[in-house]
């Protein structure tokens, strides 16, 4: 049996026949597995990235509805008539009469 491993190949119309080397081959194809991996994996992190920033757009709708509903509301309390009929009706306060005013020079 190593007798036959040992053994050159014939040669055919001037052409010498030898074995096929697999080590270009083997390169050839990890490389090619490298690069498909790295195109797979850019893919899969662009989407997950678009699905980031649909669901932080999301959010910034809904942040802006409710800063919106927070500026109405903000707005309503300051309102000074709503603010008068408080003190009148939940503080007992009054205007204060003439004769209490003191003006300071």
């Amino acid at each position: 049996m190593p007798h036959s491993l040992t053994r050159s190949l014939p040669k055919i119309n001037g052409f010498s026949l030898h074995r096929p080397r697999l080590g270009p081959t083997f390169l050839f194809l990890a490389i090619l597995l490298t690069v498909s991996l790295f195109f797979v994996w850019s893919r899969l992190r662009v989407t997950n990235l678009e699905y980031d920033i649909s669901s932080l757009g999301a959010r910034i709708h809904q942040l802006q509805q409710e800063n919106k509903q927070l500026r109405l509301e903000a707005a309503s309390l300051k309102n000074p008539a709503r603010i008068e009929h408080l003190a009148v009706t939940r503080l007992g306060l009054h205007y204060p009469t003439p004769a209490q005013i003191i003006t300071v020079e």
